[in-house]
């Protein structure tokens, strides 16, 4: 007779079992739900709009006509329900309200609705405003920083957020403010920072400048993203002109540069330098990225 699994060999499954298959079984098993709020779920994806919510592959929507469950878009299960902000309040509320803690790896907020007796440790997040961002903090275990990535629009305060310039990697959607100035990217702390910009004016080479000047090392990665071929374009010829002396076939770095665009190596200081190369946006078809490196003179050109 196979022996009956204690409560920490119900926890250590419930917790680390996929939540679409865990709230599946649960559905099913009365015993499970007296305990499964006490036991932390985890989870890969976390999305939460006003109107709907995505769990991993399970897809949540919520219209004038009811509630609509979708695993890789495909609906199999549409209920009637109350108005659109209850429906979403009770969605939120038996998924991951409640517990003790709920372990996200990224989390994509975009939501009016603050829920209550919520808590998530969390590896990346997505906001789009300073609100969002403001409001996403409050349900966020602080153990979670600092975080692995954030993606965010900026505004003023982004560059002085601690949160914001402690983050491991930092992406910056430039839509409302065109001008990133010298000063605010000597505030950027942070291992990498991505700027998608199809416009705006991204005081890079000033800020190469002024390390060149003052022989400080600069520990960022920038990198700067776009979709426009003649921003793109722009950006390589400002760089040309700026380092034309700097130009450099960069043997020996393993990357997949744009055959027939120029690559730069800058020195810094005796110990370091700055490697400038523009690559195909792996993620996107179409897209472009101009990369600013700084690497050890030991494996420098």
């Amino acid at each position: 007779m196979p022996l009956l699994l204690s409560y920490p060999g119900f926890r250590s499954i419930l917790e680390h079992l996929e939540v679409v298959k865990r709230a599946h079984i649960i559905a099913r098993a009365p015993g499970l739900q007296k305990i499964d709020k006490l036991i932390p779920l985890c989870l890969k994806d976390l999305c939460i709009n006003s109107n709907n919510m995505t769990i991993n592959k399970l897809w949540i929507t919520c219209d004038m006509n009811g509630v609509n469950f979708a695993m890789n878009r495909k609906i199999f299960i549409r209920q009637s329900a109350e108005t659109q902000e209850d429906k979403m309040k009770k969605l939120i509320h038996f998924y991951i309200c409640g517990r003790s803690i709920t372990r996200v790896d990224r989390l994509d907020w975009d939501t009016n609705f603050l829920p209550v007796d919520l808590k998530l440790r969390i590896n990346s997040l997505s906001v789009f405003s300073h609100w969002e961002f403001e409001t996403a903090i409050r349900f966020i275990d602080p153990r979670s920083f600092p975080l692995k990535t954030l993606d965010t629009l900026p505004d003023f305060s982004t560059y002085d957020n601690h949160i914001a310039t402690s983050a491991e990697t930092l992406i910056l959607l430039l839509v409302v403010d065109p001008i990133v100035t010298v000063e605010e990217l000597k505030k950027l702390n942070n291992k990498t920072v991505e700027f998608e910009s199809d416009h705006s004016e991204i005081d890079i080479i000033p800020l190469i400048k002024y390390h060149i000047e003052t022989k400080k090392d600069i520990r960022t990665t920038f990198v700067i993203s776009t979709g426009d071929k003649d921003f793109f374009n722009e950006t390589l010829r400002e760089f040309k002109q700026a380092f034309r002396k700097y130009r450099n076939d960069l043997d020996g770095v393993n990357e997949r540069f744009i055959p027939g665009l120029p690559k730069f190596s800058i020195p810094i200081n005796n110990e370091s330098r700055i490697q400038v190369y523009a690559i195909e946006n792996p993620e996107k078809g179409g897209h472009w990225k101009i990369v600013i490196m700084p690497v050890s003179e030991v494996v420098g050109l």
